[in-house]
């Protein structure tokens, strides 16, 4: 990001995954093993964190247009990271949420507020739920759904139409808006988030208990099959 600002001559930029999907969220494996969340000290925790809103922040501050090319599966902190590029645009394919919720985190960075009405962001956030693409679009997640194979040309073409734009205008509109959602508590709810994150991630339940064991002795797959069967018959 900090190329992206210092080139005078990018005026846009178009973040996209690698493969079939957008992204399926942060690493909860480190050397083979789930992340314990309630190994490390609270500043461990609270530094780590920061690290990951750091991040976040970086694209939602960047000065120039920042357009998410959602091909696929955006979970976890890959879902923050859609709602806080300037303008998302989904394949028919994409699935948006925040599953790993069902497993005892929570989201490091808490957007879905102001991205979606409060109703729908309670409803993902308490229960877990995934989306598709067309729900995606319907609820604000995204502004609009294309075809696969249209994807990156859809964004490209957007990309070029900001391209054309007065850039001081584009830079101060973006400015603008941004400063509008953080007068309306943005920031505030960011800040108070990473506290109860942190006091989150050095706690602990039964449900995360059991999703550490069973990843420590069977591997990460198993442990995400435990926790979605647990859902399957309500899904």
């Amino acid at each position: 990001m900090g190329v992206v600002e210092a080139d005078d001559e990018i005026r846009a930029l178009i973040i996209t995954g690698a493969g079939r999907a957008f992204s399926s969220g942060f690493d909860i494996q480190r050397n083979g093993h789930s992340m314990d969340t309630a190994s490390g000290s609270v500043d461990t925790w609270r530094t780590r964190l920061q690290g990951l809103v750091k991040t976040f922040m970086t694209v939602w501050n960047c000065s120039k247009p920042v357009i998410a090319a959602v091909n696929g599966y955006a979970l976890g902190g890959a879902c923050e990271m859609v709602q806080v590029c300037d303008i998302k645009i989904a394949s028919e394919h994409a699935i948006m949420g925040e599953p790993e919720i069902r497993a005892g985190f929570g989201p490091p960075l808490l957007i879905t507020p102001y991205s979606v009405n409060l109703a729908t962001a309670k409803e993902m956030l308490l229960t877990g739920d995934v989306v598709d693409a067309q729900e995606a679009a319907r609820i604000g997640l995204v502004n609009r759904v294309v075809p696969h194979d249209q994807l990156m040309a859809e964004c490209e073409k957007v990309a070029k139409k900001v391209c054309l734009l007065p850039q001081l205008g584009v830079k101060l509109n973006k400015a603008s808006v941004n400063r509008a959602m953080e007068e309306m508590g943005y920031l505030n709810a960011v800040r108070h988030n990473l506290e109860l994150m942190t006091l989150f991630d050095t706690s602990t339940s039964p449900e995360q208990e059991e999703f550490n064991a069973i990843s420590a002795e069977k591997g990460l797959r198993a442990a995400l099959d435990w926790r979605d069967a647990r859902f399957k018959e309500l899904d």
